[in-house]
């Protein structure tokens, strides 16, 4: 079972999808020292809201935070029942929610108003209400109704409540910094439901997990219920694989099936790389790449400049052989995941291509800073990387030594060289 945690319960912000702190908490984890810590979401066999409260349950979160938080919101007679059980060979924690059968279907202002009307935390309780309006919405498009007339007789309404707002008081217990998960496993066949015969994912389901990396096996179940979809796309910043850094603790969560493969959903607490402690930071950029054979190339040089200017960081085309023999380029731009669209729809426009393919990955960053040094009285800027107190990387601009190599008759060479020169003595006595 996971380790029991002892950290503070700093006051959260919301940060992007996930959930941040304030400031970087230190504490004892595993009995070592974590500066920040992240939260990843192995969704091997799906997600559900019970496999949530156990998986936070095993890393350490205490029960009685999940006690605490359903006295918060005044739900009469409903207890929580954990165990221990084993999903092919592997330990992990099983939740199930107990209360009085209730006919009563509740819509999306009666949950909002059972969870603003708490007095749990202010970022608990947005959390959670996202996460309703959310489910709320993808329910409403799937049954061809308004997100009022919406109730939540099939999700469950005192279950679905308690596993949303106990998992959001899990992770604020936790303090962790951000959320990501890997792509979603989802299963397949038919489901009976109020509404009917469906088929695996329900439709709510689908429309939650719009946009997000998502496969399937043949595992003949529902994997991801709708309660666990939205807690996926409101707690998860970023869909991937394991970030790099030091793991902290693994937990389990259990599913009520049997299944094939292990019903579990894995909690990794993770201290990433990009901690004070390591020489480099590291951030997630998104990479869309383009085969282009019937394009002008005359037009490459401009779409490259518009790519950069609206927010790229970086645009380049290679060389190609296609089928038959045609020669092509490849055009590759990278930016940041919330330009992803901009960048694909600008492409698109520019040029003849059809489709374009997206990959996340994860970058290593060294810190860096820009400076000015004064070459034949003329500004040139410099680009300054650190490993750690060491310089490492001292760069002019090369647009800024052209123009310097213009004015006054110099090679640009000549400019060059002097720059990185006055550069690096410039740093030397700043460091002195």
């Amino acid at each position: 079972m996971g380790h029991q945690l002892d950290r503070s319960r700093d006051g959260l912000r919301q940060g992007g999808s996930g959930i941040s702190a304030l400031a970087p908490r230190k504490g004892a984890l595993c009995g070592c020292f974590a500066e920040d810590m992240w939260a990843y979401l192995d969704c091997f066999s799906g997600a559900s809201g019970n496999m949530f409260l156990g998986a936070l349950l095993d890393v350490g979160v205490p029960e009685s935070v999940f006690r605490d938080t359903i006295a918060a919101m005044g739900l009469e007679d409903v207890e929580i029942e954990t165990s221990i059980v084993s999903k092919h060979g592997i330990a992990a924690r099983y939740v199930q929610v107990h209360h009085p059968e209730q006919q009563v279907h509740r819509h999306l202002d009666d949950i909002i108003e059972i969870i603003e009307g708490s007095q749990l935390d202010l970022v608990v309780r947005q959390k959670a209400s996202e996460a309703f309006r959310r489910l709320a919405g993808a329910e409403a498009k799937a049954h061809g109704t308004s997100v009022e007339e919406v109730h939540f007789h099939e999700v469950g309404a005192i279950d679905a409540i308690v596993d949303v707002v106990c998992t959001m008081a899990g992770f604020h217990h936790l303090g962790v910094d951000r959320v990501q998960s890997s792509p979603v496993h989802l299963g397949t066949g038919f489901i009976n439901v109020a509404h009917g015969t469906m088929p695996v994912p329900v439709p709510a389901t689908m429309n939650l997990l719009a946009g997000v990396p998502t496969y399937s096996q043949g595992i003949n179940a529902e994997l991801v219920t709708p309660t666990g979809a939205a807690l996926l796309t409101t707690l998860a910043s970023s869909f991937g694989t394991l970030p790099a850094g030091r793991l902290l603790n693994v937990g389990y969560g259990a599913g009520t099936r049997e299944l094939p493969i292990p019903n579990l959903l894995r909690l990794v607490l993770v201290e990433p790389a990009s901690c004070n402690r390591n020489l480099w930071q590291m951030d997630e950029i998104s990479i869309l790449e383009c085969s282009l054979d019937d394009h002008n190339p005359e037009l490459i040089p401009p779409l490259m400049q518009r790519l950069l200017k609206r927010g790229a960081l970086d645009a380049y085309v290679q060389d190609i052989t296609m089928k038959g023999g045609r020669p092509a380029i490849v055009l590759t731009v990278l930016c940041s995941p919330e330009m992803q669209e901009s960048m694909a729809e600008i492409v698109f426009r520019e040029t003849t291509t059809l489709g374009i393919r997206t990959d996340r990955r994860l970058r290593y960053i060294l810190p860096r800073e820009s400076i000015c040094v004064s070459v034949a009285q003329q500004s040139i800027g410099v680009k300054v990387a650190r490993l750690g107190d060491e310089v490492i990387t001292v760069a002019p601009e090369y647009r800024d030594c052209l123009l310097v190599a213009e004015k006054t008759k110099l090679s640009l060479r000549e400019i060059y060289d002097r720059a990185k020169a006055a550069a690096r003595a410039a740093l030397t006595l700043d460091m002195d």
